[in-house]
């Protein structure tokens, strides 16, 4: 089975060309490419990287489930009200022969919470190696050697789905230092993942109970840690954002419903967030008297050698 890691610009530096769309799981090309689509079967995969920054990162794999000329496709209804990849909305004698469309699945295809960046390391594990240029920058090297799309074996899938697996669950805080513009990409989750792998870092002796854990209502709590020198359960609610009534309001739900649904007695709040909104800076405050606690997170300035 073939299958690709196939470099991509974003639209705004590619005269507004967005393809592959993401957000539709389609992919597109022609010519020599094309063909190379063409000869696709349902359940390869394309990874997609492109340069972020300084770096390239893989940032979305298709598992492929059709794949068609886009010219059997334009008089398709359902396809054309569907879908929009530019391909697709090309007039028929703007096509190319080869000219080919692949629809990823939605349900197996997936868009990376956290791209795996693409290194030497990574390139050297592959079955066919990069040939990286010395003499250029590691990013200009990287991307040299991937200009063309690099055909993967089904071993090289498997190393990249493991990678990506467990890149995802490290979450973006790994890292110990981040650029300015990686710390604006920081997602609520990157930070539950970081005191998931880490709970000590909101107090000693704390390990992790539950994560994501949906109660009967539908709520779902972020974190549930165990403080087992104090006996005492942990509900933690993170906020990318500074905090107002309503975080005190649902962390105080959630501990309901630990006592209610979990059966526990001894429950403590603690919110994550950047900070406070000014109105309620006094009502966050003194909800400590309730076991509610507000901790906030912060950037450490460094200068890169």
């Amino acid at each position: 089975m073939p299958n690709y890691l196939i470099g991509y610009v974003d639209a705004e530096k590619n005269n507004g060309h967005e393809d592959p769309m993401l957000s539709e799981f389609t992919y597109g090309d022609l010519k020599t490419n094309g063909g190379k689509l063409l000869g696709l079967k349902k359940g390869d995969i394309l990874f997609f990287h492109k340069s972020i920054y300084d770096k390239r990162f893989i940032t979305a794999y298709y598992y492929v489930e059709e794949v068609d000329l886009v010219r059997n496709l334009m008089n398709d209804p359902f396809i054309s009200k569907k879908f929009n990849n530019p391909h697709l909305k090309k007039h028929e004698n703007q096509l190319d022969d080869n000219e080919t469309i692949v629809f990823g699945n939605p349900i197996r295809s997936k868009i990376l919470d956290k791209p795996l960046e693409i290194t030497p390391i990574l390139l050297n594990q592959l079955s066919k190696k990069a040939n990286l240029n010395p003499k250029l920058t590691p990013l200009a090297a990287i991307s040299s050697a991937l200009r063309t799309w690099k055909e993967l074996s089904d071993e090289d899938v498997r190393l990249l789905l493991r990678l990506i697996n467990e890149n995802e669950k490290s979450g973006r805080l790994s890292n110990t230092t981040l650029s300015s513009e990686e710390v604006f990409q920081i997602l609520e989750r990157d930070i539950e993942k970081l005191i998931a792998g880490n709970p000590k870092i909101l107090g000693e002796g704390l390990i992790l109970e539950k994560q994501q854990y949906i109660f009967s209502d539908d709520s779902r709590l972020d974190l549930l840690l165990h403080d087992k020198k104090n006996d005492c359960r942990v509900v933690v609610e993170i906020k990318k954002g500074k905090i107002g009534r309503e975080a005190k309001q649902q962390i105080k739900h959630y501990m309901k419903m630990c006592q209610k649904e979990l059966g526990y007695s001894n429950i403590k709040g603690i919110i994550v967030c950047a900070g406070i909104l000014p109105y309620f800076e006094s009502e966050l405050l003194d909800a400590r008297k309730e076991n509610i606690f507000v901790k906030t997170f912060g950037w450490k300035f460094h200068i890169n050698n």
